[in-house]
């Protein structure tokens, strides 16, 4: 789930980085307002994926994870679906009239809801854990930090998507 670094990860910095991602992303994909940005983010890169689907990716991913946090917050004993923990479990699909710009409008929303969620978390809640449907258990800070590593991630991979179809 979590890459090397991760387990440095406070709340306090995944709120921080949350509220950066909308940013980052927007600085990735639409540096310039062109139509010629918004065709290469839909162009599948070497990897099968497009810059596209890679921030949809983190925007179905985020939504998960903040129910997730909910579930923990409100629930004794929450089980989560396998895809709070499993990238392989996570499969987005887009809708057909998503553009560019409504996906970064969403990923404002979404990354700032879900560092709204990360803040109001009691610290008494963050060792908190679930069970993961499929085997397994994690916690409130290790969802917290996985919102983190998906949202470096996929924009990495936005990155190397978007300098491979230039």
């Amino acid at each position: 789930m979590a890459e090397q670094g991760s387990s440095q990860v406070s709340p306090a910095d995944a709120v921080v980085a949350m509220r950066t991602w909308p940013r980052r992303y927007r600085a990735a994909l639409a540096p310039i307002a062109d139509d010629r940005i918004a065709d290469k983010a839909l162009r599948i890169g070497p990897q099968g994926v497009s810059a596209l689907d890679l921030a949809i990716n983190s925007l179905g991913t985020w939504v998960l994870l903040e129910k997730a946090l909910h579930d923990i917050r409100v629930t004794e004993c929450p089980t989560l679906h396998p895809a709070v923990t499993e990238s392989a479990a996570r499969s987005w699909e887009s809708h057909p009239t998503e553009t560019l710009d409504s996906v970064l409008d969403q990923i404002d929303d979404v990354a700032n809801s879900l560092a709204n969620a990360i803040e109001a978390m009691p610290s008494d809640d963050w060792p908190r854990t679930a069970t993961v449907a499929g085997g397994g258990t994690t916690t409130a800070l290790a969802i917290a930090r996985e919102a983190v590593n998906v949202g470096a991630d996929n924009l990495r991979e936005i990155e190397r998507v978007l300098a491979a179809v230039n």
